[in-house]
């Protein structure tokens, strides 16, 4: 399968960030692990962070990242909700297919169709030009081509275990900020959950092939060990990351 390079539009913004990072990055999901994680995470005041989607509902966070991105978000009253809660010192980004609605406090990074996964044609931001941006299959591994694309070569996963509830309601049994909000089981079975596998062990290929390095460090994460007990369904193959302890990896 073939990327699509010749009608991408990304921003002048996005495409001049090229190179311009460089070391080791977090890249944050919204599950309920980050609250198991609390007390370490303000240890990431000095480190480059990346949220994303309700990321911002979370009142406890104690830090304010470096950036934040949204993606497979289409309505435009779902997207304003979310713009409004940035922070102003917040780099914002918005992976979406050309032609949709995007308020302009994000930075348009233009989403390539949703056939073309990272585990098919694999990870983007490596090279010299910024194709179409493929699904990671979840936001934080879709995200991670854009940190990439500036410079990061060392990635670091957390809340990324596709379980139910998020860091800012652990109890939710529903999906999504939007209006369209559906049970968590239509969108965390098992073939859902070995696509995320699947573009995690193609990331990793990708990026150590380019001398990078990449973690996992969500307690129950699908794309690590310590999810095996959790993820019912899946195939019993070597996990697709490695799980790093939070506290070991900041000190």
């Amino acid at each position: 399968m073939t990327l699509l390079t010749d009608t991408h539009t990304h921003s002048e913004f996005v495409l001049k960030q090229r190179n311009t990072r460089w070391g080791r990055i977090f890249i944050l999901g919204t599950g309920p692990s980050l609250l198991e994680q609390l007390p370490l995470l303000h240890k990431l005041k000095n480190e480059a962070t990346f949220v994303c989607n309700t990321f911002f509902q979370w009142k406890e966070a104690p830090f304010v990242p470096t950036y934040y991105g949204i993606s497979d978000i289409y309505d435009q009253h779902d997207i304003n909700i979310l713009a409004d809660l940035i922070p102003s010192d917040v780099i914002a980004f918005n992976v979406q297919w050309e032609g949709y609605y995007n308020n302009p406090r994000f930075h348009y990074v233009c989403k390539a169709h949703d056939s073309q996964q990272v585990r098919g044609v694999g990870f983007v931001g490596l090279e010299e030009t910024l194709p179409t941006v493929p699904t990671g299959r979840t936001t934080p591994l879709t995200l991670a081509q854009i940190a990439a694309w500036m410079g990061y070569r060392e990635f670091y996963f957390l809340g990324c275990e596709q379980t139910r509830g998020y860091c800012h309601e652990p109890d939710a049994v529903v999906s999504g900020a939007s209006r369209r909000r559906h049970e968590f089981p239509l969108d965390k079975n098992p073939k859902y959950r070995i696509a995320v596998r699947d573009c995690a062990r193609r990331m990793r290929a990708d990026v150590e092939a380019q001398g990078g390095r990449v973690y996992d460090c969500s307690p129950g994460g699908v794309m690590n060990s310590t999810g095996n007990q959790i993820h019912t369904g899946l195939p019993p193959v070597k996990p697709s990351l490695e799980y790093r302890d939070l506290k070991e990896v900041l000190g």
